[in-house]
């Protein structure tokens, strides 16, 4: 199990628990996502389900809803089949998850496993959506079996910057790592979470941008967004079209007849060519659309604001 980092993604889950809350003013506070607790058992939706569910992706936020599960009492495809019914029709962000912690111990390890396997498969052939595991550290350890291993876990382990280990999964996805948390917009303590950045960005729908060339070593920042990454010609930053030009809604095409690039039909004259992708200067975009250009020297980025 890996340490938390700064790289990870501030997240939270909330229920009724927490009461009517402010999502702006959590957004605000850094919080870039929240589980959502939808649903219990074969017969409970969360009262705030229904709220939190509209108001938390409003404000910005990246979303997942959890199912608070009872395999001591019911069968696991009762249970999903309730889960599915309350979250039909509400755009989920991550996995839908499957919380087993608590009286669930009371099930043998491997029937418990079975159980949530069965659960995890009958929610994404209900729904369509990935899905994932939620428990405590120590309970991963005790009851829950390697074939739950093929799904991302998400944990909690208070008071550590680290995990108990177990014998099914390497690595977490999210990691709860205190109940006693403390955000803007919110009245009380609440569960915080980190959540690696790759797991973030790949079920946000986040393009992760990558240099083109080794050469490309300075950050272009639109809008307060990467878009690319350029390099230093003769003082000027120059930066490849196609990243430039695609980031902003554009069509960016070649023409092997005029040997020049075209953006939404429109010749590029001024440009240059390495290793066959056409640059252009970062300046002389800023000032086509209109925009300031603005470099950092110490962090190595150039910002375009339009």
């Amino acid at each position: 199990m890996q340490a938390r980092s700064d790289s990870n993604v501030k997240v939270i889950d909330v229920s009724h628990y927490q009461g009517t809350i402010d999502w702006k003013k959590a957004h605000a506070d850094g919080v870039m996502g929240a589980f959502i607790k939808a649903s219990e058992g074969t017969g409970i939706t969360d009262s705030a389900f229904a709220t939190n569910a509209v108001n938390a992706p409003a404000a910005g936020l990246r979303v997942g809803f959890y199912h608070y599960s009872h395999p001591e009492k019911n069968d696991a495809k009762s249970e999903a089949a309730y889960f599915a019914s309350v979250v039909a029709g509400r755009k989920a962000d991550f996995p839908h998850v499957l919380d087993v912690e608590g009286q669930a111990s009371q099930v043998p390890s491997d029937k418990l496993t079975d159980w949530c396997v069965q659960w995890l498969k009958e929610v994404t052939r209900l729904t369509g959506h990935d899905t994932m595991v939620y428990t405590g550290a120590s309970f991963a350890k005790s009851y829950l079996g390697k074939s739950l291993g093929a799904w991302p876990l998400w944990v909690a382990h208070y008071g550590v910057d680290q995990p108990m280990a177990n014998d099914t999964w390497d690595e977490w996805a999210v990691f709860q790592y205190t109940s006693s948390g403390s955000v803007k917009g919110i009245n009380g303590n609440v569960d915080m979470n980190a959540m690696e950045k790759a797991f973030y960005d790949h079920y946000s729908g986040v393009v992760v941008v990558k240099p083109i060339n080794v050469e490309d070593t300075i950050k272009v920042v639109v809008n307060d967004v990467l878009v690319a990454y350029g390099r230093n010609v003769n003082g000027s930053v120059y930066a490849p079209l196609r990243q430039l030009g695609e980031s902003m809604g554009a069509t960016v095409t070649w023409d092997p007849v005029t040997q020049m690039p075209y953006v939404n039909g429109t010749p590029v004259a001024q440009f240059i060519l390495f290793n066959g992708s056409a640059y252009v200067s970062v300046r002389a975009a800023a000032l086509f659309l209109g925009g300031t250009v603005t470099w950092d020297g110490k962090t190595q980025k150039v910002y375009i604001y339009y």
